[in-house]
C-alpha cells in the first residue's frame, strides 16, 4: 500500500477573529472543500478550549490530490489570512514537483518539518473511488 499524504498546518486566529473564522471555516470544508475534493480522505479543524491556535489536518491519498487541492482552492485557501496567520507546517509523505516549487512561498518564517521517508503502516480510510 502507498502511504497517504499528510499535511498538518497550524494557524494563530487573530485578535476578535475567533468566531467569524469557524464560521468561515465550517462553510469552507462542507460547502466547497467536500463537494470539489473527492479524492481527499480527511479534512479537519483541530483546537483547544481557551486556544488561539486552530491546526488543520488533511489526508491526502497522494502529493497530485494536495496538489489539486492547491489549484482549485488557492484563493479560498489564502482568504483564511483576514482570520489568521500561518504559524507552522508539517507534511508527511513524498512530494512531488510543483508541491517542492510551492513550498519555499508558504514555509518562509515559520517552522516546517518534511517528514518524506514511510516506515510502514495502514490505514482503514476508503477512498471515494474504491467504494
Amino acid at each position: 500500500m502507498t502511504a497517504p499524504f499528510i499535511f498538518v498546518g497550524t494557524h494563530r486566529v487573530k485578535p476578535g477573529k475567533c468566531e467569524d473564522f469557524m464560521k468561515y471555516f465550517t462553510e469552507f470544508c462542507t460547502g466547497v472543500v467536500e463537494p470539489n475534493e473527492p479524492r481527499l480522505h480527511s479534512f479537519f479543524g483541530y483546537t483547544a478550549p481557551n486556544s488561539d491556535l486552530v491546526t488543520v489536518v488533511q489526508v491526502h491519498p497522494d502529493a497530485e490530490s494536495m496538489q489539486h487541492h492547491l489549484q482549485m482552492l488557492g484563493e479560498k485557501v489564502r482568504a483564511t489570512s483576514e482570520f489568521t496567520d500561518f504559524e507552522s507546517l508539517e507534511i508527511y509523505g513524498e512530494l512531488n514537483d510543483a508541491l517542492r516549487e510551492w513550498l519555499p512561498y508558504v514555509t518562509e518564517g515559520i517552522q516546517f518539518t518534511h517528514h518524506a521517508i514511510h516506515w510502514g503502516g495502514f490505514s482503514r480510510l476508503q477512498s471515494a473511488t474504491d467504494t
